[in-house]
């Protein structure tokens, strides 16, 4: 992995299962200010065309994957899963919890809100085409309750 990747670590591409240079990430995800919508003359993200994939933090990285809100939040756990995010899981004598060891131990999170149902579509739970903004967790880490849930972590 890349060093000196500002405080997170990184980004990783679930399709090819391979990282994405820090270089290359803000074309990526779409998030180079152009003058397409200037604001008072500041050059402003134009809103994203890319509407095929979403992405999901884990771990401090960022993971880009194939997905549409009519998959089920099990098939999407499962693009995850085999393009690579169980790379997110620390050294077996570092944990704290067993780690992802199959598809089913993720948890995914939009808009604070457990997607707890496999069978569900990602559209019950009002996830957007496209979506940026979902968590990929070990579920082990959700059912601990650790963190407290009221705790400044989850802000």
């Amino acid at each position: 992995m890349a060093e000196g990747v500002s405080l997170g670590k990184g980004a990783w591409d679930c399709d090819a299962n391979k990282e994405i240079p820090a270089d290359k990430e803000a074309e990526v995800f779409e998030e180079i200010a152009t003058m397409d919508l200037p604001f008072e003359g500041i050059p402003t993200v134009p809103p994203r065309k890319d509407r095929d994939h979403m992405v999901f933090f884990c771990g401090g990285c960022r993971y880009r994957v194939t997905a549409a809100p009519d998959w089920s939040v099990g098939r999407v756990k499962q693009a995850l899963w085999a393009g690579g995010i169980s790379r997110s899981n620390k050294p077996p004598e570092r944990r704290a919890t067993p780690g992802l060891q199959r598809w089913e131990d993720l948890a995914l999170i939009y808009a604070g809100q457990v997607l707890d149902d496999n069978d569900k579509p990602m559209a019950d739970y009002h996830v957007p085409p496209g979506c940026q903004c979902l968590i990929a967790i070990e579920r082990a880490k959700l059912d601990s309750g650790k963190p407290d849930p009221d705790s400044a972590y989850w802000n």
